[in-house]
């Protein structure tokens, strides 16, 4: 591990619980690889709350604060990565905790790599109550947990978590970092998932490290049945925002072919809401929400392009 490049760990916060303090808890309980440089909590929102906090962890880690002042989350995250060098990068949440040989997993994965690599780690739940039985597999990953394998393995798409997962600094650079379009503070979600994606595109390969274990708390609103529709709309609006960037024919593509199913759940809901069973009528909503919020995420991205290029012509913004 000793030729591995230096590490830094990065964790966006905004208004910290006491959850934060328990993921720095399990951080510092944590075996520190030998090449770990720095932990930055990047603090978002309208007043600085998480000083003092960070600064009690000073003795066990190389920990700093940075405050980042009304940036939502992927601001934040941006930000934190234009204060690093060509660090490997590893994400975690304010609201996970960390299991002792995690850092160790991602150390001995990178295996003297220097970029052109991402990883996501296993992700695990701490529930305050189950979901019930028939609502399950509707949850997202972040809500149910997330492991693509039992083994060390190629990642052929984006998939992994971003309170768990880690890229090289430089590598994130290229692909213009996170679209802070979405993500915590917008409509949108997929913000990890769309970076991913660019990377993949850019010949970056990712890996799943199965050693590398977080648990993400799930408060009991995030098992509810419109919780997940909602969120499900919120994917769907990062997807659309995702294919605004591509050619105006995968575009027209995405367009037609999420209307024509949309409209196909719409009639059967309608024409047959009566005769199906509650599970499946549930599908049907959590399709259309999806669809709806790809269409949503399509056309608020076309509708900003020209605003956006002329704020980019006229001053220059550090990402």
């Amino acid at each position: 591990m000793s030729d591995n490049p230096k590490i830094a760990i990065v964790i966006a916060t905004c208004n910290p619980t006491k959850l934060l303090e328990r993921t720095l808890v399990s951080l510092a309980e944590c075996v520190a690889p030998p090449n770990l440089r720095r932990v930055i909590v990047a603090e978002n929102g309208p007043t600085p709350t998480a000083r003092d906090l960070v600064d009690d962890f000073q003795e066990g880690l190389p920990i700093e604060y940075h405050f980042f002042p009304n940036a939502r989350k992927c601001g934040a995250l941006n930000r934190a990565l234009a204060e690093l060098d060509d660090e490997f990068i590893i994400y975690f949440d304010d609201d996970v905790r960390i299991h002792p040989e995690t850092l160790t997993a991602y150390a001995e994965a990178l295996d003297g790599r220097t970029g052109g690599i991402f990883f996501g780690g296993r992700c695990r739940v701490d529930r305050v109550d189950a979901p019930e039985d028939w609502l399950d597999s509707f949850l997202p990953a972040a809500a149910k947990g997330w492991a693509p394998a039992s083994e060390f393995c190629e990642l052929k798409k984006s998939g992994a978590l971003g309170f768990n997962w880690a890229a090289f600094a430089n590598d994130l650079r290229s692909v213009g970092g996170y679209d802070e379009r979405c993500g915590p503070g917008t409509a949108a979600n997929s913000d990890e998932i769309n970076v991913q994606e660019r990377l993949l595109e850019s010949g970056v390969k990712g890996y799943f490290v199965p050693d590398a274990v977080v648990w993400h708390y799930v408060p009991r609103e995030r098992c509810s049945a419109e919780w997940v529709l909602e969120y499900k709309k919120k994917d769907g609006v990062g997807k659309g925002i995702a294919f605004a960037e591509a050619k105006w024919t995968t575009r027209w593509k995405q367009q037609l072919g999420c209307r024509a199913k949309l409209a196909g759940y719409q009639l059967v809901t309608f024409a047959a809401s009566r005769w199906l069973r509650h599970r499946t009528l549930y599908h049907c909503r959590y399709k259309m929400h999806w669809l709806r919020g790809k269409l949503e995420g399509m056309r608020l991205a076309l509708s900003a392009k020209p605003a956006a290029k002329t704020a980019a012509e006229s001053t220059t913004v550090p990402i």
